[in-house]
């Protein structure tokens, strides 16, 4: 082939690839990494000031897209669902030529939101790293984020990022870090031994790497998930492995149950009425093995998702055939505004049977909830001397009643009912 020959052909080629990737080409590249359960699609629009265009379609939970190049202006970005013409947010933005910018959207229903990744930062010397911290799990409240060497202990660390709120990029920015295998916990700010995550084995921080570790939420709220964003690059996703998980004991007074539940055990010799604290449990399918008063139960199946909440209910008394075990999924999200409180009712009578209404200063906030089920978390207003009533939905009797209940500002409460008609225990539970 004569070098003309080969040289007409490299501009037809050259030409071709130019037409054809005119759009995503262009200088300034975005792209959106979706973190928000409640936003499980997202659509990204462009507004010039002439046309409002949608550039990115159906950035999938979980994911992040490819970039998208558009030419160097002010634009208004914004994010609706996909699909949905009303906007979840819409920011207004300068996008640079030869920039890159990956938009992080998070948050739940109502409480949509966006953090920003400038990919464009200079690189550290030889041998070092630079990492910043963005928290994207509003429902986990504020976070320390300890980057460790795999084998020390967190008692003998201090944070690398400290009480980083959701919804925030760290306000130590970018620190540098000599480059290596790291592995990477998250605890509630301050705590040690409230531990959100830990990737238990090392990731690899390379030499001269420019990283973003987002912090991202879960189906309970409480535990969190991360992704390890380089700059430029692709994610790396450090799931959570576990399910938090609690027991209750719906079960005759006198009476007394053990409970494990994938080898962790959950109640010891548990009284009747005990609720247990959470655990964490190994997501997947699990046995639940149960002994009531001495006697071994058949053992079932429980299904967890990692990062999820759970109650296992386990109900035996008059009103019940036997054993009975429900697994109900807790959601300890936030409430959606500062001042309210979340609450629902969880009904144990099984010497009872009948279906429960939960009322918070005389609104239902609950209603006919069936023995063995719960209602879905309600918001009712924060507040102390709060009057809390539970009534049986059949007889319309007031079971229990508690007028001096206090409600925190962004607490989330389950009312368990025990007993039976003549001795009603109500057990309000503080989740968080």
């Amino acid at each position: 082939m004569s070098i003309s020959f080969r040289h007409a052909v490299a501009l037809l080629l050259a030409g071709i690839f130019l037409n054809g990737c005119s759009k995503s080409s262009g200088n300034a590249q975005i792209r959106v990494l979706n973190t928000s359960i409640d936003y499980p699609s997202l659509d990204l629009y462009l507004d010039n000031g002439t046309t409002n265009t949608r550039e990115i379609t159906a950035a999938a939970h979980g994911t992040l897209t490819s970039y998208l190049g558009v030419g160097s202006a002010s634009y208004t970005v914004e994010f609706t669902s996909n699909n949905v013409q009303s906007s979840l947010k819409s920011v207004d933005e300068n996008l640079a030529a030869n920039t890159h910018r990956t938009y992080v959207a998070y948050g739940n229903s109502g409480k949509f939101g966006t953090l920003e990744i400038a990919e464009d930062q200079d690189v550290p010397s030889t041998s070092y790293t630079k990492v910043e911290l963005l928290d994207a799990a509003l429902d986990a409240g504020n976070v320390d984020v300890y980057l460790t060497d795999p084998s020390v202990a967190l008692s003998n660390s201090s944070p690398t990022f400290s009480g980083v709120a959701g919804g925030t990029a760290a306000a130590a920015g970018y620190v540098t870090i000599n480059s290596g295998t790291y592995r990477l916990r998250v605890t509630a700010a301050g705590s040690q031994t409230d531990i959100r995550l830990d990737s238990v084995t090392g990731i690899t921080f390379s030499s001269q790497e420019v990283l973003s570790i987002v912090v991202t939420g879960t189906g309970g709220g409480v535990l969190v998930n991360a992704a390890v964003v380089p700059q430029q690059g692709t994610q790396t996703v450090v799931n959570n492995p576990y399910a938090r998980v609690r027991a209750a004991a719906g079960i005759p007074s006198g009476s007394n149950l053990t409970a494990t539940l994938g080898g962790t055990n959950l109640l010891s010799f548990a009284a009747a009425n005990t609720v247990s604290n959470y655990t964490l449990v190994t997501a997947g399918t699990q046995t639940l093995d149960l002994t009531l008063s001495g006697t071994a139960l058949a053992a079932s199946s429980q299904a967890l998702t990692a990062g999820d909440d759970y109650t296992v209910l386990v109900l035996n008394g008059p009103s019940v055939s036997g054993t009975t075990t429900t697994l109900v999924t807790d959601d300890n999200r936030l409430p959606s505004t500062s001042t309210y409180a979340k609450i629902k009712l969880i009904n144990a009578m099984s010497a009872l049977g009948d279906p429960l209404t939960l009322n918070v200063n005389y609104t239902p906030v609950a209603s006919a909830v069936p023995l063995g089920d719960a209602s879905p978390s309600t918001e009712a207003t924060a507040g102390t001397n709060t009057e809390i009533d539970t009534v049986d939905a059949t007889t319309s009797t007031t079971l229990f009643t508690n007028t001096t209940a206090t409600l925190n500002a962004g607490g989330v409460y389950d009312l368990f009912m025990f007993g039976s008609s003549a001795l009603p225990v109500g057990a309000l539970r503080v989740n968080r």
